[in-house]
């Protein structure tokens, strides 16, 4: 009997001493209401920088070399003769040439960047070869955003063909879905190097010196030659973001 009340006590004091706990758990409410956040629309870009570059400084990277112009324009200057190792003249080209380099916001809507350009006329009408005005739109993996290279395109999206400047609507880049990256257009009056067309990208860009996707000749381009009229030139070059 004895040896049973031991029992039940010390069984009694157990359940006493896990049951403190849960007797001495308390709580209040604090203040307590509804969350919410309104995330605006966008449709704008957030990065357009126009990089002047210059053909005797060597210029090649947009964001080392070159002047970026707070009044963007596109003057590829006086055109001079470039020739081959032999001194044979093969073509007139711009004494500059332009980067433009581009982020689109877009609230995550699908979205393409373009190129519209007219016709670079000058004394009595005459106009350059339209196809001697070059876009070349290019998209580089290791350019960074947020401080970490970006990568490939997007599985859907693609970088346009290279064409003439001289015409509506040109694609640059289309995205889908509608991430924002930064994509490059290069603008130009240039031409070939001896032997081999002018100029080329890929669908896909470049993942460093490597092209991806599928490769895009432009086998319409053509020269400026030294029996252009002399005289200034002038025209329009404009690009635009839209949603498709």
């Amino acid at each position: 009997m004895k040896r049973t009340m031991i029992t039940w006590l010390m069984v009694a004091a157990f359940l006493a001493m896990n049951a403190a706990p849960a007797a001495m758990a308390q709580s209040a409410v604090g203040p307590s209401g509804s969350a919410g956040a309104t995330v605006p629309s966008y449709l704008e870009f957030s990065m357009s920088r126009v990089v002047k570059m210059s053909v005797a400084n060597g210029d090649s990277d947009p964001f080392s070399d070159g002047t970026v112009l707070t009044s963007p324009s596109f003057d590829f200057g006086t055109l001079v003769p470039a020739e081959d190792s032999a001194g044979n003249f093969l073509y007139m080209r711009g004494e500059f040439f332009y980067y433009v380099l581009m982020i689109a916001a877009t609230s995550g809507r699908k979205y393409r960047i373009t190129e519209t350009g007219s016709v670079l006329t000058g004394p009595g009408g005459k106009t350059l070869p339209r196809e001697s005005v070059l876009l070349i739109p290019d998209y580089q993996w290791l350019d960074q955003l947020g401080g970490v290279s970006q990568g490939a395109p997007p599985t859907a999206a693609n970088v346009g063909p290279v064409t003439t400047a001289c015409a509506t609507g040109n694609l640059v880049y289309q995205s889908d879905p509608g991430v924002g990256r930064l994509v490059r257009a290069v603008i130009a009056i240039s031409g070939p190097p001896t032997g081999a067309r002018y100029p080329q990208n890929y669908s896909k860009g470049y993942n460093g010196s490597v092209g991806q996707g599928t490769k895009q000749e432009y086998a319409a381009w053509k020269a400026v030659g030294q029996d252009q009229t002399s005289g200034r030139y002038t025209g329009t070059i404009t690009f635009s973001l839209v949603l498709y």
